[in-house]
This record gives C-alpha cells, structure tokens and sequence, in this order.
C-alpha cells in the first residue's frame, strides 16, 4: 500500500465518519437532555413504526360504505335510519356561519 492509497482509505473513512447517520447524540444541555433523547433515539434500539392512522381510517370507510349498501339492498333501517336519510344528510348543505360559530363555542 502506497501513501497516496493510504491517504485515500484515511479520507474515505473521515468522510464515511462525518455523514454516518448513526452519530452520537451530541451534548444536550441537562433541561433538554430528555426531550432530545425521546425525540432522537439511540440507533441500537429498535425503532417502533411511525403511528399512522391510515390503514384504520381505510378499513372503517369501506366497512361504513358495505353497512350503507346493506342497507339500501335489504331496506334495512337501523335507529330509525335508512339509506336515503343518509344520502339526504350527505347533499345536505352546510350553514358555514353557524359551524364556526358552533366551533368558536367550544
């Protein structure tokens, strides 16, 4: 190995040393120090998956929509609910004034 290699291998591992994502957490003043930890976690730790909502959210809207086909296959009425009171709340529309007054009221 040749000094030119050598600086070459040296200057790789300094830069693979500088952009590695897995770096130490630098110091933290102790206030904060709590704070930074949870938010970035040790690399040695397993992280847990980020918590989405989508895939829930996913399968309660296909769930509503085959109860509203039942519903509306079958005339069936639950709580004194059918299928077209459904559709007419849907086209309803929306006094916008009174929504955000009703907001601001909470």
């Amino acid at each position: 190995m040749n000094d030119s290699e050598m600086r070459r291998r040296e200057l790789l591992r300094q830069t693979r040393k500088l952009y590695d994502d897995r770096r130490d957490i630098p110091a933290v003043h102790p206030r904060y120090g709590r704070i930074y930890h949870d938010l970035y976690k040790n690399g040695d730790e397993e992280q847990e998956p980020s918590g989405g909502t989508f895939y829930i959210r996913l399968v309660i809207g296909i769930l509503c929509f085959v109860c509203f086909v039942y519903m509306d296959q079958s005339k069936a009425e639950i709580a004194q609910v059918n299928s077209t009171s459904i559709v007419n709340q849907i086209e309803k529309e929306m006094d916008t004034n009174a929504i955000i007054e009703a907001w601001k009221a909470l």
